[in-house]
């Protein structure tokens, strides 16, 4: 296992709270995960489940993709 693994940070309810945004935006367009796969090349399956954690990159791209700012996704997303 690499370094990076070993160090990575892991917050259970931070990853929950930005899963529960994903997907509702994702549901608010009337998307399937399939059909934003087909668009970003990301999988956001095991994203919107909580299970993995999102690189900023991919979370920059779901932004676009969504039309949403970096601000306005955090916003009432509590990191404590």
């Amino acid at each position: 296992m690499s370094e990076m693994m070993i160090n990575q940070r892991h917050n259970e309810l931070l990853m929950g709270r930005v899963a529960k945004k994903l997907k509702e935006l994702r549901i608010g367009r009337d998307l399937t995960q399939a059909e934003v796969y087909r668009q970003t090349k990301i999988h956001i399956g095991r994203i919107e489940a909580g299970n993995a954690n999102i690189t900023v990159s991919s979370l920059s791209e779901l932004c676009k993709f969504y039309g949403v700012s970096f601000g306005d996704f955090f916003e009432g997303i509590g990191t404590k």
